[in-house]
């Protein structure tokens, strides 16, 4: 009885192994606020002045500079779906590719956008 237990439990294992493999993880996105990593599906700044820096922005992802002047980099691609938004304050915004949303916020702000989608609330 323990032998035919030991392996069925064995074979359960080598079909339910490689389907939790495949299985992708729910995506969050990594960037730095002032030098210091952070991970969310939103990174977020702080109510003061910070430097935002991201690789890319996948869908459904993105970046909120809340208040102070802001200074938010995307290196990549802001994905359909993701956003960046530079919040209250004066802010410069820098996207290479904008396939989503990029909005100033209120403030006097600068957003440059490489290619794609044109950015919204921005003076320069």
């Amino acid at each position: 009885m323990i032998r035919h237990t030991v392996r069925a439990l064995c074979a359960a294992s080598l079909i339910v192994a490689p389907l939790a493999l495949s299985t992708p993880a729910h995506a969050v996105v990594t960037c730095t606020v002032n030098g210091f990593p952070r991970t969310a599906t939103v990174v977020t700044g702080t109510a003061g002045n910070d430097y935002i820096r991201c690789d890319s922005l996948p869908p459904m992802h993105g970046v909120d500079g809340l208040g102070g002047s802001d200074y938010i980099l995307i290196d990549g691609t802001v994905s359909s779906g993701a956003f960046v938004f530079g919040n209250a304050g004066n802010d410069y915004l820098r996207v290479n590719v904008n396939n989503g949303s990029v909005n100033g916020g209120t403030g006097s702000d600068v957003c440059r956008v490489a290619t794609g989608n044109p950015p919204v609330n921005c003076e320069a």
